[in-house]
């Protein structure tokens, strides 16, 4: 359930969310977090640690990751 292709996916979706919720500060420092290479990256590393897990802890797992750019 949670390939390469969905976590990116989640990630994408949950970047422009964050983007769009920025402070007028911030929003340099969340441009850089939520660029492309960063989100491919992220999921690679993500997929990477799914792997070791069971299926109840997956689903929080990536949960939690997504959640935290």
């Amino acid at each position: 359930m949670y390939d390469y292709s969905y976590v990116l996916g989640l990630l994408h979706v949950h970047a422009v969310d964050h983007r769009s919720h920025a402070l007028s500060g911030k929003e340099a420092e969340i441009e850089n977090r939520t660029t492309e290479r960063t989100l491919r990256n992220r999921a690679r590393l993500i997929c990477e640690r799914l792997l070791d897990m069971s299926e109840p802890q997956r689903r929080q797992f990536a949960e939690r990751a997504v959640r935290h750019l």
